[in-house]
């Protein structure tokens, strides 16, 4: 679900906003936590970037992380055939893609944990691509990033999509502070406040979470119709937010679209910017 009401209205602080300027590193792992509606689709943008990013010289490994299997009700939605289901998501992906574009993939066919991270060389740069649908799986990933849990603030980045029924956000950042003063913008940017900083709702579980609700199943689906096209639209914000990141040119840490209306909009770099998505962060009700 979007995390934030979408506005529609114009920003025109793309002309002052300052990039996001990473370390230089060898090598680079690109996490793609959930391989479901979002994840699927994804994961051939990424195959992409790491074919690019091997021209570089660069180290490049994909990650894929979700414990479910393909289901036939996922054919429609998610980037899956028939011939695929009852596989593991992770492990079927990985299989066809490595196969595809002879790009190093690992697939996890587990719940995303923390401790995950830790395996990794201290020089190596972790973009963690979140695609799950639940408050519970984005804690998990929120754990990962936050320290003292992980090595450095700023290593790993998180970059977080989701969805409603016509409407989509992707939202990144590597911090877990609300202070405003963390977040130097005088010519460059090192740190961008994380999706849950952005959007604390994020990890308040919704009723059908927390099986609540009182909907059947095929309520439950019914009332969560989606789009065919809001998935695909959601993976390639996504994996335009990853070439940018890793290109010292990303300049925005926030982007809603509407696809009834066509309308696209971004927070940028801003210190305006930063000050109103952070004083959301400290006056939400959920963080009391």
């Amino acid at each position: 679900m979007p995390t934030t009401p979408l506005n529609l209205l114009p920003n025109f602080d793309a002309v002052n906003a300052k990039p996001v300027v990473l370390a230089p590193t060898q090598t680079i792992e690109l996490w793609i936590i959930g391989c479901g509606g979002t994840g699927s689709f994804l994961v051939q943008l990424l195959c992409r970037v790491a074919l690019a990013l091997t021209a570089q010289g660069r180290t490049t490994k994909l990650v894929l992380v979700d414990p479910d299997h393909v289901e036939a009700k996922n054919v429609t939605r998610q980037c899956f055939c028939e011939a695929e289901v009852g596989l593991n998501k992770a492990q079927t992906l990985a299989l066809r893609y490595s196969a595809a574009f002879g790009v190093t993939i690992e697939a996890l066919a587990q719940p995303f944990k923390p401790s995950m991270l830790l395996d990794s060389p201290y020089e190596t740069r972790q973009v963690l691509c979140g695609c799950v649908d639940n408050a519970a799986a984005r804690q998990t990933i929120a754990e990962a990033i936050t320290p003292p849990r992980y090595r450095s603030l700023g290593s790993a980045w998180w970059i977080d999509g989701g969805n409603s029924q016509h409407h989509g956000q992707v939202l990144v950042g590597n911090s877990s502070s609300v202070k405003l003063e963390d977040y130097s913008m005088d010519t460059f940017c090192e740190n961008l406040p994380m999706p849950t900083v952005q959007a604390p709702e994020m990890l308040t579980a919704r009723p059908e979470e927390q099986g609540l609700s009182g909907q059947s199943c095929a309520e439950l689906a019914l009332a969560n119709a989606q789009s065919l096209m809001v998935n695909p639209q959601v993976a390639t914000l996504m994996g335009r937010y990853v070439v940018d990141l890793l290109n010292n040119r990303l300049t925005q840490f926030a982007t809603h679209f509407d696809q009834q209306t066509g309308t696209m909009v971004s927070h940028y770099n801003t210190d305006a910017s930063l000050a109103a998505v952070l004083a959301h962060a400290v006056n939400r009700p959920e963080r009391a």
